[in-house]
């Protein structure tokens, strides 16, 4: 993966944050974190992720609030988004403007399979254009 790609992970959890960031650099990814959607809103503007992993339930600004935010924003608006929570539904998910829902607590064979899903296409566009 080059080097100015990466996963954020978006979770008031820190314990969570940190397992999720853990298991995803074992698997060659770049990983990022922030423990709320104010806090992530700046990391996106420092640098664009390939795939948001978002919880819905933070405090200092909410996963939906964020998820508005950067739908609202050309610069951010087809970023994917993957929300991680255990509030939510797959409907609501998509409705909200994510490409999916993963409960939690999530499986990590399912959590795998939908992150590589969602970041094949943008992996295999992004090594075509460079």
């Amino acid at each position: 993966m080059p080097a100015g790609h990466y996963i954020l992970v978006v979770d008031d959890d820190a314990d969570f944050r940190e397992t999720l960031q853990m298991a995803l650099e074992m698997r060659g990814y770049v990983v990022q974190n922030a423990s709320n959607g104010l806090e992530a809103i700046a990391k996106v503007h420092e640098r664009l992720p390939l795939l948001i992993l978002l919880d819905l339930r933070m405090p200092v600004m909410n996963g939906r609030q964020m998820l508005q935010q950067l739908r609202d924003s050309p610069a951010t608006a087809q970023v994917p988004v993957l929300i991680i929570s255990a509030f939510g539904f797959e409907w609501e998910a998509e409705l909200m403007g994510a490409q999916g829902y993963v409960p939690k607590p999530c499986d990590p064979v399912e959590l795998e399979r939908r992150i590589a899903r969602l970041l094949r296409p943008r992996l295999v566009f992004s090594q075509s254009s460079a």
